[in-house]
């Protein structure tokens, strides 16, 4: 009695909560919880969408997420502006 379900999968598709959490990400300078967190937003919503809105190609958007990417600070910026618009 008085547990509810809570599902990630929905949170992650609410971008100013992603983009709070990768902004502390961010401040605690753990780049791999941004990319995790970045990596599971993107699972649940459309990448494409988000790669273009923010002008990043693509490419770039995977290339940055994986496990040697090694993402710039102007592409983060542009990720979290858009998340947050």
């Amino acid at each position: 009695k008085g547990i509810t379900t809570y599902n990630v999968a929905e949170r992650l598709t609410e971008p100013q909560i992603v983009a709070q959490a990768l902004w502390e990400c961010l401040i605690e300078n753990d780049i791999q919880a941004f990319k995790d967190i970045l990596r599971s937003h993107l699972e649940v919503t459309n990448k494409d969408k988000l790669a273009k809105k923010a002008g990043i190609p693509r490419r770039t958007l995977f290339r940055m997420l994986s496990p040697q990417g090694n993402p710039t600070l102007e592409n983060l910026g542009k990720i979290i502006h858009q998340l947050c618009a």
